[in-house]
């Protein structure tokens, strides 16, 4: 099973310059050379701030299709947020956390891995409990491994 490891949150406008114009992934505009207005990246992430946290994905149930939430990757989860079916949630289950997609299947909530090597679980057969921790809104992977890691810190709750 997949683990999530809660991360520590600084609630601090997080400024960065933003590209208004949408950078094409085919062949380049010429048109397009110059750059926007800021935008706050934790107003972005973190709109519940009192109900949110980072998270970090440790395993590979997530890493296919539609989602490709890779291992090491950042989840901003907003526990605000009533999870839906479709959504992709951090329950715990039996004690244990993991991050999935919740369905609903003939009245019974299933946690379904994106990637097709796991399985999914059907919450009305545990052991013990299931509960849903929260709804993952966004998700930060990194492009050259290391950084993201780099630059965390770690909280215990």
């Amino acid at each position: 099973m997949d683990t999530v490891e809660i991360l520590q949150v600084i609630r601090e406008p997080l400024w960065l310059l933003h590209c208004e114009t949408p950078i094409p992934a085919g062949f380049p505009s010429p048109a397009q050379d110059h750059m926007g207005t800021k935008i706050d990246l934790n107003k972005i992430l973190l709109p519940h701030p009192d109900c949110t946290y980072l998270a970090r994905v440790r395993g590979n149930s997530m890493d296919g299709a539609p989602s490709h939430i890779a291992d090491g990757s950042l989840m901003a989860v907003d526990c605000s947020l009533k999870p839906q079916p479709g959504n992709i949630v951090v329950a715990a289950v039996d004690g244990e956390f993991t991050i999935k997609r919740l369905e609903k299947r003939g009245g019974v909530y299933w946690l379904v891995p994106d990637n097709p090597a796991h399985e999914s679980i059907d919450t009305s057969r545990l052991g013990q409990s299931f509960e849903v921790w929260g709804v993952v809104t966004h998700v930060i992977s990194e492009m050259i491994n290391g950084k993201l890691h780099e630059h965390t810190r770690t909280r215990r709750i």
